[in-house]
């Protein structure tokens, strides 16, 4: 008989071990409160209040209380979910409501406890969900193995997943991006492509630009940040060497080939483009001047002034400056001592036997519309800072002179006479092609007066000149 208790006994302890040891096999659901703010349950004036249950997998739940022998309970179905309704009573007579707890079974899962201390009007909502349901759908699976496609750079597979799962009831039942995903690897393929024709082209910037945008679409990948890398290494080499023969141009006064590689360099935005655009402006500036012909060179002449040149800035879109300067034979003959001297008074010059002027001023562009280097382009010259001035030498004899006195007197009375004017002027200058003609009217303001000749050096003149630009 002993022996018989202790076999049912033994037999009682497996079978209890082993329904729980099966409990602890089965999976857990998810339940989570989404009761939005303020929900009320609107009854009246009865002592009730509900509690909502929303499936979003496909299985049946069994819903029981611990303190209620039937549920008020309605299932309905909204769209891809299935709702549980229930309506507890809060309050009856002869009946204690705590400690309810609701139980959830859904085969396949453990059981689950909401407890429920309920209020008249209260309104609860639940979600029930799988946690496990993503891993056996073959939506989120496809979806899951294309995305790992597309991270390795395996297009084409990780579009045939994207259209499997597609195929799955969930793609219309959920917010999903696989339209997104097949587009943005068809643009990786095209880009990929794209990016070895550069390669092979040795069009490192463009192949680099083009991977960049790449790993920003595609950050994960470590493929397309292995070909990024491979391109920028190759570019910051040919961009290295076109620095250095471009700089070779340059100090061998190339300028054309250096310009076009400098050029180059800036445009693909070069790690030396500083060192490039500093050149690259020497070398415009250079020939700016060059294709303008912005300096030129004159004759001037003019009766009294055996010697005239002027130089002017001619500059197409700004203002420049000019210099002239005007000197007659009897500056040098002044310079050298071999000035002949008025020896009698009665013998004045009435004009200056030594005279000479000095212009600075200004060109201001006037008319330079068309570019055509045969069309006629003028400028303004003008400046109230001109000056001019001349005399004559005197050698009299001195009266007082007595060879036989012992007084150092001279035997001539020598002097040398200057008459100074201020002479402003105005005038043009016409270029066509590299031949520059001027004109300059000049008229002076005698500042101190020595007759006969200031009566001449006051009178105005006409300066023509003509030249070449440069």
């Amino acid at each position: 008989m002993i022996r018989h208790i202790k076999t049912i006994l033994a037999f009682s302890l497996i079978t209890v071990f082993a329904g729980v040891n099966a409990q602890d096999q089965l999976k857990t659901l998810i339940i989570t409160n989404i009761t939005p703010e303020l929900s009320v349950y609107p009854c009246g004036d009865r002592h009730e209040a509900q509690v909502i249950l929303r499936c979003q997998e496909p299985f049946d739940l069994v819903l029981s209380s611990n303190v209620d022998a039937k549920l008020d309970l309605s299932i309905t179905t909204e769209g891809p979910e299935k709702v549980y309704s229930i309506i507890f009573k809060t309050r009856e007579e002869g009946t204690s409501f705590k400690g309810r707890q609701l139980t959830v079974v859904a085969e396949g899962f453990k059981k689950h406890y909401i407890p429920l201390n309920l209020n008249d009007k209260e309104k609860f909502e639940f979600m029930v969900s799988d946690p496990y349901s993503k891993l056996r759908s073959l939506y989120y699976t496809s979806t899951e193995e294309g995305l790992n496609y597309m991270t390795d750079g395996l297009y084409d597979a990780a579009i045939d997943k994207f259209n499997i799962a597609k195929q799955c009831p969930e793609f219309a039942e959920t917010e999903n991006h696989l339209d997104k995903y097949i587009q943005l690897c068809d643009s990786l393929k095209e880009w990929t492509n794209l990016a070895t024709s550069y390669m092979d082209k040795e069009d490192y910037f463009n192949a680099r630009a083009l991977y960049l945008k790449m790993m920003t679409e595609n950050p994960s990948c470590s493929l397309i940040r292995d070909l990024y890398y491979n391109a920028n290494e190759n570019f910051t080499r040919v961009s290295r060497h076109d620095i250095e023969v471009a700089q070779a141009y340059f100090d061998s006064k190339r300028y054309d080939e250096a310009r076009d590689l400098y050029e180059h360099a800036i445009a693909q935005n070069n790690p030396q483009s500083s060192l490039a655009g500093t050149n690259l402006a020497f070398i415009q500036l250079k020939r700016y001047k060059q294709d303008n012909h912005t300096r030129s060179m004159s004759y001037i002449y003019e009766p009294d002034c055996n010697i005239g040149i002027m130089f002017a800035g001619l500059k197409p879109d700004k203002s420049g400056a000019y210099f002239s300067l005007g000197l007659q034979k009897g500056m040098f003959d002044l310079a050298s001592g071999n000035l002949e001297p008025v020896t009698s008074e009665d013998a004045l010059p009435e004009k200056p036997t030594y005279q000479g002027m000095l212009s600075l001023g200004w060109t201001l562009r006037i008319y330079t519309r068309n570019k055509n280097q045969f069309v006629p382009k003028v400028w303004m010259l003008m400046t109230p800072f001109s000056y001019a001035a001349g005399g004559y030498y005197t050698k009299f004899n001195n009266p007082d002179y007595n060879p036989n006195s012992s007084d150092n007197d001279n035997e001539y009375i020598e002097k040398y006479h200057l008459i100074h004017a201020v002479a402003p002027e105005v005038g043009l200058a016409v270029r066509v092609w590299r031949l520059v003609l001027s004109y300059r009217y000049q008229y002076r303001y005698i500042l101190n007066i020595d007759q006969p000749v200031s009566d001449d050096l006051v009178r105005p003149r006409n300066l023509l000149g003509v030249g070449f630009c440069w």
